[in-house]
């Protein structure tokens, strides 16, 4: 039998990589079809902003782009073609984050993207 620490310690270990895993905001691409800018945004504005995680799900029939912009350029990128699952994340020292979707050839699909603001 396990002691009660081995068992305490586990749970708050598995509680605590959930909390460092999980996305508590997401929004959409509205049409896949069409060029868009979405800009993310903490939604506690008393924390401190030190990291961002980013998951793109979902599928586009055709080609399309989508990158996280700094400073005005492309930081993270991705091509998306059929089906999409992409991760981004790191360090991040703002309330907002921007990215932009610029489709190729895109006739149909659709593009959901999770994310979260690691504060302090």
């Amino acid at each position: 039998m396990r002691q009660p620490a081995q068992i305490t310690g586990t749970a708050a270990f598995l509680l605590l990589l959930y909390a460092c895993t999980s996305y508590d905001q997401s929004t959409r691409i509205a049409d896949v079809q069409k060029e868009e800018v979405l800009v993310l945004k903490h939604k506690y504005k008393s924390h401190h902003v030190y990291g961002i995680s980013i998951r793109g799900t979902g599928s586009v029939d055709g080609e399309a782009n989508i990158s996280l912009i700094l400073n005005g350029e492309p930081y993270k990128t991705e091509k998306l073609k059929g089906k999409v699952h992409f991760e981004w994340g790191g360090d991040w020292y703002s309330d907002t984050a921007e990215i932009r979707y610029k489709p190729v050839n895109v006739k149909s699909g659709e593009l959901a993207i999770e994310y979260k603001f690691s504060i302090l």
